[in-house]
């Protein structure tokens, strides 16, 4: 069984993006329940696309459990539209015969979500999104799947292999890299790619970042100076101002 799992570097803090955690922690998962002796031959392949610095994040995934590396090279722009991010993921992962391909809910800096469906189009591939909960069902080629839905509701959905899940956080606790993995990490070849040479014509983004304004503030903090039994009576006189004692 082949698994990918598509990860991010954020642009705000440069590591994995928090939400891709949860979904390389399912697909290792996976690969630990169903790779064991006698039992399937799983392997894990993450991808990113991203600037010559994002390959820092396939390498935190090797630390994790990965088996393979892809990094498709992508100019340093700043903002990837979810449009061009997926169609270079797809060229690539459309070349492999993939049964299940992996992607955080949204990613941490654009929070879009639009990344996996998008990529599940491309592919015509079936796609679940919000996962709380994945396991191979009982019959061969499906995975079982339920979706966080609103208001507590939970869809639980049979959905046939080869097929996209966006991996909702909190499904699962992400592990740490180990140090023997981060040690053989440093050996593990990483498939190198440039995204102008994946299309005989660039891609056209479908949206473009104008601005990036942070909110306005609405509520100012007041400090507490002095001594510990000055800031007591300051608090103290501060509640009783605005009579919540």
């Amino acid at each position: 069984m082949k698994i990918l799992v598509c990860i991010k570097q954020g642009l705000d803090d440069g590591k994995m993006s928090r939400f891709d955690e949860f979904a390389l922690e399912e697909a290792l998962a996976l690969k630990d329940k169903l790779g064991k002796p006698g039992s399937l031959d799983v392997v894990v392949d993450v991808i990113t696309a991203g600037p010559v610095h994002a390959v820092a994040v396939l390498k935190r995934a090797f630390g994790m459990g990965a088996d393979r590396g892809i990094h498709i090279i992508t100019r340093d722009i700043g903002y990837m539209p979810a449009f061009v991010t997926a169609s270079n993921l797809a060229v690539v992962a459309g070349r492999q015969d993939y049964d299940l391909i992996l992607t955080g809910i949204m990613s941490q800096d654009m929070m879009e979500g639009q990344t996996g469906p998008m990529l599940a189009e491309f592919l015509g591939m079936p796609c679940a999104t919000a996962v709380v909960k994945s396991k191979m069902g009982t019959v061969p080629g499906i995975v079982r799947v339920e979706r966080e839905m609103e208001n507590g509701y939970k869809d639980c959905l049979d959905v046939h292999l080869p097929a996209v899940l966006t991996i909702q956080a909190g499904i699962n606790i992400p592990r740490y890299p180990s140090l023997s993995k981060m040690l053989v990490a440093a050996k593990k070849s990483i498939t190198t790619l440039v995204e102008e040479d994946l299309f005989s014509n660039p891609v056209s983004p479908k949206e473009f970042l104008v601005a990036i304004e942070y909110p306005d503030q609405t509520r100012a903090g007041q400090r507490l100076d002095g001594s510990l039994d000055d800031q007591v009576r300051q608090f103290q006189s501060f509640l009783q101002e605005k009579g919540l004692v």
